[in-house]
């Protein structure tokens, strides 16, 4: 949308030269952008409301609505594109996924210095010595663990459907 880059334009303007010509433009072209972007809205809901039938399903009246009022969709990743070639199976998102994070935290993306500092890390020995008297490592009552329990939330979080 043009009147969103205008938009962008205007507010770097405004931050690498704040004078009142510039704050006063940019507030044009916000309320000029504000317009535009409810209009476009109310256009797409007329459009998607004259194509309603009986057999348009609920889901996708109340996903539209999700759209236009501006939430967040809650839709499962079903597709992914990497160099121009789609993944669309779990196990193939997952694999290139892991794969992606596996490059980036690939050693050839540290600095010498860095890597020499890691190597030297890890060939020293560790000096771990636990007396178990550690806070952690002190019993608890039943009454405290039902307490946890009591304050705490389900939450569960799936970004696949089931």
């Amino acid at each position: 949308m043009n009147s969103i880059r205008s938009r962008r334009k205007a507010t770097r303007k405004v931050k690498t030269s704040h004078t009142p010509a510039n704050i006063e433009n940019l507030r044009i072209i916000r309320a000029k952008t504000r317009r535009a972007i409810k209009s476009t809205k109310r256009k797409s809901w007329q459009s998607f409301v004259s194509k309603i039938n009986s057999r348009t399903s609920i889901k996708k009246v109340w996903t539209m609505v999700r759209k236009i009022t501006g939430k967040p969709s809650t839709s499962p990743i079903w597709h992914l594109k990497v160099n121009n070639v789609e993944v669309s199976s779990f196990p193939d998102i997952a694999n290139t996924i892991a794969q992606t994070f596996s490059n980036n935290s690939s050693l050839v993306n540290y600095s010498n210095k860095y890597q020499s500092f890691r190597r030297q890390a890890e060939n020293q020995q560790l000096k771990f010595k636990s007396s178990n008297y550690e806070n952690y490592n002190n019993p608890f009552f039943l009454d405290e663990l039902t307490d946890a329990i009591s304050k705490s939330h389900d939450r569960v979080y799936s970004c696949w459907p089931g």
